[in-house]
């Protein structure tokens, strides 16, 4: 069951990481955010190049500040981003701990 979990987990990361580097790389192609640090965004593909990505992202404004839907959709996705990777963690270190609980 745990298994099954966290393959679905990996699996949406992957996608929402890729999502959300097509996202951005169009929103600054268009000059609808202009940040000089996201020039080169790319899909992460591994998990240092997700850490990366999460870290890099942290500066885009809170969504009651934007007024651009490209920027909302950028947010609320990275906000998810979030969650898919903490969730993974969560399901890396359950197993973990029965382990070493035992």
């Amino acid at each position: 069951m745990l298994e099954c979990l966290f393959i679905a987990l990996f699996v949406g990361v992957m996608a929402n990481d890729f999502l959300l580097a097509r996202k951005v790389r169009k929103a600054v192609a268009l000059g609808r955010l202009n940040r000089p640090d996201l020039d080169n965004f790319s899909f992460g593909g591994s998990p240092v190049g997700i850490a990366i990505n999460i870290w890099r992202l942290r500066k885009i404004p809170a969504t009651h500040e934007l007024s651009d839907p490209d920027h909302v959709t950028i947010r609320l996705q990275y906000r998810a981003q979030q969650v898919l990777v903490a969730a993974l963690l969560a399901c890396l270190a359950i197993p973990l701990l029965r382990t070493v609980a035992a």
